[in-house]
């Protein structure tokens, strides 16, 4: 099997068991190899951990919604709008598939690279126009991604401290209706 191939047989069999079983936590590092018809050792020499595997696999998963970004992204409502929009439909995305992306999120937060806020950067931007620097951007952009992943893996805490119940819809979105008037507010 070619090296290509030993990774790609990887990530496939890690979404299979993903896709069969929904708990990333109960799938061992053992079982990826197995499915995959490869050596345990092929996960870290690829992946480093099976939490990196896990976590591009999810990601293959969500990537079938992304054109739901993509869309908000190139819309022509304000840019405020858009922001508000791509940050709800990312946490759309988010707890339709919290069953795979809430194990995910302590290794997105603490290990994984700075991906998301690039996402929303340019939206973040145009909110401000010239009245904050590149930096301050992306500490905001940063700030709204980190936030909003820490709400999501710690729901039930967040439900005690503020009330916000985030599995709940209206809730949700009157929240990012929220964090945007505090954070885009001068």
């Amino acid at each position: 099997m070619q090296l290509e191939d030993v990774k790609d047989s990887l990530i496939q069999a890690t979404v299979k068991l993903l896709s069969n079983n929904k708990n990333s936590r109960k799938i061992t590092a053992r079982q990826i190899a197995n499915e995959a018809g490869v050596n345990l050792a092929m996960i870290n020499y690829y992946f480093s951990s099976k939490d990196a595997l896990v976590n591009l696999a999810v990601s293959q998963i969500m990537s079938e919604r992304a054109e739901e970004l993509k869309v908000i992204r190139n819309s022509k409502i304000t840019p405020r709008q858009r922001l508000k929009e791509f940050l709800i439909t990312m946490s759309d995305m988010t707890m339709d598939y919290a069953v795979l992306t809430k194990p995910t999120v302590p290794y997105v937060l603490l290990e994984g690279e700075i991906e998301l806020p690039y996402d929303i950067l340019p939206m973040v931007k145009e909110c401000f126009g010239d009245k904050r620097s590149e930096t301050e951007c992306r500490i905001i952009a940063y700030q709204l991604i980190s936030f909003s992943q820490l709400i999501f893996y710690r729901s039930i805490d967040f439900l005690k401290y503020t009330g916000v119940d985030i599995n709940d819809k209206e809730q949700r979105d009157a929240l990012f209706q929220t964090i945007l008037d505090l954070f885009l507010n001068d």
